[in-house]
């Protein structure tokens, strides 16, 4: 009989298991699926690059970090950056903007980060 139950236990805990799986309870799988940059002047700051990003979800609803850098293209080192945290349901997309701050005189490339 507890050799019964035993195996009957065994056998919910995987089948709970697996669906949790599929069903994506496992928290958010969040990925780049297509970002952007355009770069502005501002009298007050400077050079300015509004980074946009499409955030897409394949895990279960969560927090997604999202953060962009600004990389001295010359001397490789991360000139600023910036970071937001959004909701994002299973199986949809967010966008998402951040704005970084440059140097007039350097050039740049950014990078997008999700977690």
């Amino acid at each position: 009989m507890n050799r019964r139950i035993l195996i009957l236990g065994l056998a919910a805990v995987l089948v709970l298991t697996a669906t949790a799986g599929c069903m994506g309870l496992g928290g958010p799988n969040p990925k780049v699926v297509e970002d952007s940059a355009t770069k502005d002047i501002s009298l007050s700051k400077g050079l300015v690059y509004n980074v946009n990003a499409v955030i897409q979800n394949d895990g279960g609803d969560g927090d997604v970090t999202v953060t962009a850098k600004l990389i001295d293209e010359e001397k490789e080192f991360v000139r600023d950056q910036a970071s937001t945290v959004v909701f994002i349901p299973s199986g949809e997309t967010k966008k998402v903007s951040l704005t970084l701050d440059g140097d007039v005189a350097r050039t740049y490339k950014y990078s997008i980060e999700v977690s």
